[in-house]
């Protein structure tokens, strides 16, 4: 079985988020179910972005950044290049999202007969209102 993971739930673990415990404790479920991780190949830049702005927000102190990039690359993620451009734009689209970059994962979810797990709650209503597989980590169990 597989699961797409989101990059914030990498970078959740990465800068000690509050709903770190959560992703963590998936992460470590997924791993003993045998579940193989999956992520389209934007998930390590979505990851260096977040990392950057944490440190321009001061969220994060700059000499901390590689141990938070190690971090995120520890996780055993497959990467995936985009086949489904057009259909990305659509799922884009339903989604009412201006950018493509949330809908290469649902629509790797999609052809992966999986589920996007993400901290995301727009996201995760907007796709669920469409019958979309994606599931939002919470802080309390997700």
């Amino acid at each position: 079985m597989s699961v797409v993971i989101d990059a914030n739930l990498l970078v959740a673990l990465a800068l000690n988020d509050p709903r770190a415990a959560a992703v963590d404790r998936h992460v470590r479920e997924w791993a003993s179910a045998g579940e193989t991780l999956h992520a389209p190949e934007l998930l390590r830049y979505e990851a260096a972005n977040a990392l950057t702005r944490a440190v321009v927000g001061g969220h994060l102190a700059r000499d901390r950044a590689g141990a938070a990039w190690e971090h995120i690359t520890r996780v055993d993620v497959q990467l995936h290049t985009l086949a489904e451009g057009a259909d990305t734009v659509e799922t884009a689209l339903r989604l009412e999202r201006s950018s493509a970059y949330d809908a290469a994962y649902v629509v790797l979810a999609q052809v992966l007969d999986a589920e996007l797990w993400t901290l995301d709650g727009p996201l995760a209503r907007n796709a669920g209102g469409l019958g979309l597989p994606v599931r939002l980590v919470t802080a309390d169990r997700g």
